[in-house]
């Protein structure tokens, strides 16, 4: 022990606090720590309880813990019968105290019962000696042998420029961007808590993009076919990451099936490529292609397309067959043409869509349920690949593509609206009539509105200014709650786990996520259309519903949760699905508490910084143009957001008006700059700027731009 680690500073608690205890990381060091300091009293003999996962979710953590104890600390390897045993023979984590800390005894879980009985849990247990000051470190060793130099002790200077090393690390989480606003402006405190929460949400999107996993999913986790092009992609979109999107789509390309489509998900890591679904929803095939067109657009890099990457094959790579990046996109889209609903254009349900829950209990129905929201994303994926084409110069089957759009978007409006309200789903019944689900119509399921195809309609420009004003109006009145925009107007029926229409959301015991119906994902979506619409204070409102900082300002019901992560779902208080469904409209009028569902697993994370740089701040930045279109209140006029361009310093100043969208005039470094309006059906869209005339008005040490709102 005196030749161990030296522990970071210790937080001290004041008052009569009788034990300070931090858990800390260090930016430079793959290492925890733990650190106790007794502050007031006599020197303390402490108990370390470390609940150890070894394997998944199929009964291996309750397989005993292999644990050595040597010169330096204490091991734990992983027996050979679980899933980290096969994945790692050789691996272990470690952990190693402080200079200074005696340990007096290393154990199971047999401390923690008082007969001294051992129950089989997988628990690391040390009890250390009397002392006034404890530390411990800990630090993962899969892949290196036990007693390799990442256990020897740092040198003392390396830990000297920490502070700054660390400081770095979260101002380049976030871009960098620095918000301020004016300190007498009502949302000053809300400004202040996103800037709190945004380094945070890009980490838990980082998580999400290079170690998939959440807080109730620490065993692992693969990418989401779906997620994966949303989160990761769009965090790196807003970052202006290009050559990390770039890998990321190509390895989203590599595990494409040879007949076009995606599986659902896939596992992260290669030894484990076999571990995937047979199977994906309807939507699943559009989001590799969307966010490789989105990136397109973004970094103009045509060369992409002409990558050559393997379709996935069971037993190798070296047995699959290759094509360019362009043909496993023309094989995608000629499985999207072929999955059609019977005499139209519209992509059929297949297994699903976004939401999981809603599977269809008769097989039959999927060849001929369409969702409105699939169509949505049908729409949004042709548009935004043909405008990718055309920007790149690779326009020749940009107009056989827009074409098809017409199409979809023709049928959309006559063959899905009915009563000026767009269904859930509509079955295309043999006999050709129309039965319309999630609908005002609908006397069956027991719902009437669905959030998710209204705001995407509105997001992919589907709905006129007339349809879209209707469809915000419904869902005010029967989509919103305390805690934000909800998937139905109310839960799914439940029938005692009797399935009726949908899978899970009839079986399930469980009223959260999906099934009790905010998902934060969804949400989020719906502050971006709210944005794009041009409700500059139901937006704001909605990014602070999704911020666990100052919550309870923003969403009175909501209990405590923990600040600093990113959560998927705000899960009411009701006992079963019977209170739930006896009860909603207690929920509705904020009488019942809310908390928070699963942690950090989500592609939400890194839509919640595009939102807040790119629809919030409006802030999007490309190879070649600048775009600026925020969409903010009027009482946060003077805003001021430091970010970078073109590697410099620029400070950008809001003057709002009433609107709080759609800029009149731009200022950079005291001269007018000019710029071209992008299109927007809803409102005055926003200014376009050449990063080449951007590049001409910047100077080094600072600059200044002002933005004018409506």
């Amino acid at each position: 022990p005196s030749s161990g680690p030296t522990p970071p500073a210790l937080l001290r608690l004041s008052g009569d606090a009788q034990r300070a205890l931090m858990a800390s990381n260090t930016a430079a060091q793959h290492e925890l720590w733990l650190a106790v300091e007794v502050a007031n009293g006599a020197p303390c003999r402490l108990l370390l309880s470390n609940h150890v996962s070894v394997g998944g979710d199929d009964g291996e953590n309750t397989v005993p813990l292999r644990i050595a104890r040597d010169a330096c600390g204490v091991a734990v390897a992983f027996p050979p019968d679980t899933d980290l045993g096969r994945r790692f023979p050789e691996g272990c984590f470690c952990i190693d105290p402080a200079r200074g800390t005696t340990i007096e005894r290393v154990a199971g879980d047999e401390v923690l019962f008082s007969d001294g009985s051992s129950r089989g849990l997988p628990f690391l247990t040390i009890v250390t000696a009397a002392s006034r000051s404890v530390g411990f470190r800990i630090t993962g060793h899969l892949v290196d042998a036990k007693g390799s130099d990442a256990r020897e002790i740092a040198p003392e200077a390396s830990r000297i420029p920490e502070r700054e090393r660390s400081e770095r690390f979260w101002r380049d989480m976030t871009g960098p961007l620095r918000l301020q606003p004016v300190s007498s402006a009502p949302l000053a405190e809300d400004v202040a808590e996103i800037q709190e929460i945004l380094p945070w949400f890009a980490h838990d999107a980082l998580i999400h993009y290079l170690a998939p996993r959440g807080l109730e999913q620490y065993s692992g986790g693969g990418w989401g076919t779906r997620d994966v092009c949303q989160g990761p992609a769009e965090l790196l979109l807003a970052l202006g990451r290009w050559d990390p999107l770039r890998d990321l789509l190509l390895r989203v390309h590599r595990n494409q099936n040879a007949d076009g489509d995606w599986p659902q998900w896939f596992m992260f890591f290669e030894r484990e490529r076999n571990i995937r679904p047979d199977d994906a929803h309807g939507d699943i095939v559009f989001w590799p292609v969307l966010a490789l067109a989105q990136y397109l657009l973004a970094s103009s890099d045509a060369g992409i397309l002409d990558e050559t990457v393997p379709f996935f094959h069971a037993e190798g790579d070296e047995h699959a067959e290759h094509a360019t990046i362009w043909q496993h996109v023309e094989r995608a889209l000629g499985l999207v043409a072929a999955r059609v609903i019977p005499g139209t254009r519209l992509a059929a349900y297949g297994h699903g869509d976004w939401n999981d829950s809603l599977q269809p209990v008769d097989p039959a129905m999927r060849e001929r349920l369409c969702s409105a929201w699939t169509v949505t994303l049908q729409y949004q994926t042709l548009r935004t690949l043909a405008a990718a084409l055309r920007q790149i110069g690779r326009d020749a089957h940009a107009p056989a593509l827009d074409a098809i759009a017409v199409q979809v978007r023709e049928e959309f409006q006559r063959l899905l609206i009915e009563d000026g309200v767009l269904a859930g789903f509509t079955y295309f019944r043999p006999d050709g009539g129309l039965d319309r689900l999630l609908h005002p119509r609908d006397g069956s399921t027991g719902i009437h509105f669905r959030l998710l195809p209204m705001i995407h309609a509105i997001l992919a420009d589907l709905f006129t200014p007339e349809q879209a004003r209707a469809h915000v109006a419904l869902i005010e009145a029967h989509l919103l709650a305390p805690d934000g925009a909800r998937l139905f107007d109310r839960p799914p029926p439940y029938y005692g786990g009797l399935q009726r229409h949908f899978q899970r959301a009839e079986t399930s015991t469980f009223f959260g996520r999906e099934i009790g119906i905010l998902y934060t994902h969804a949400h989020l979506r719906y502050a971006e259309a709210m944005a794009h619409w041009g409700d500059a204070d139901a937006a704001f409102l909605a990014l602070r519903q999704a911020n666990p900082i100052g919550l309870q300002r923003a969403v009175a019901p909501a209990r405590p949760r923990q600040r600093n992560c990113y959560t998927s779902s705000s899960d009411a208080c009701f006992a079963d699905r019977y209170d739930a469904a006896s009860r909603y409209d207690e929920l509705k009028a904020g009488a019942i508490a809310i908390e928070g569902g699963w942690r950090v697993y989500s592609s939400g994370a890194g839509i919640s910084v595009n939102l807040i740089r790119g629809a919030l701040l409006g802030l999007r930045q490309s190879r070649t143009r600048l775009v600026i279109d925020p969409v903010l209140p009027q009482s946060l006029d003077g805003l001021r957001a430091t970010i970078e361009v073109a590697g410099l310093p620029v400070e950008i100043v809001y003057r709002i008006r009433e609107r709080g969208c759609g800029p009149t005039a731009l200022t950079l470094n005291g001269a007018p700059l000019g710029f071209e309006c992008e299109p927007n059906p809803y409102r005055a869209g926003g200014a376009s700027v050449a990063m080449d005339a951007v590049r001409a008005r910047l100077v080094a040490g600072g600059n200044t731009l002002v933005v004018e709102l409506r």
